[in-house]
């Protein structure tokens, strides 16, 4: 039996891959999955901890939040575009030095 959780629509697909069954999901409001397989006259259940539904809220609120600050680079674009941005070689290279200090930690 192979089971797929699609983090999207919350649905669990599941299918017994030795017989070929399907097996249609339910699911209640504590986060448990309930499967009743047709042919077995079976049911499983799978139930997600606090920590798994707090780890799928993060991985949503992670999805939601922009790559990049729209905002910043439009201030920046403008500050360039009527001469007001100062850029300053020395901080670059700080923080390039700072970058490559953690890069170096990391690995």
């Amino acid at each position: 039996m192979t089971i797929s959780i699609n983090n999207d629509t919350n649905n669990a697909q599941i299918a017994n891959t030795a017989q070929g069954n399907k097996a249609s999901p339910t699911k209640d409001t504590n986060n448990t999955v309930a499967i009743d397989s047709k042919q077995n006259n079976t049911s499983d259940q799978i139930t997600l901890t606090d920590s798994a539904r707090l780890i799928q809220q993060l991985e949503q609120r992670l999805q939601d939040i922009p790559v990049v600050d729209i905002e910043k680079v439009n201030r920046i674009r403008e500050n360039l575009n009527s001469g007001n941005h100062d850029i300053s070689s020395a901080r670059i290279a700080q923080k390039f030095s700072q970058y490559e200090t953690l890069l170096a930690t990391a690995g």
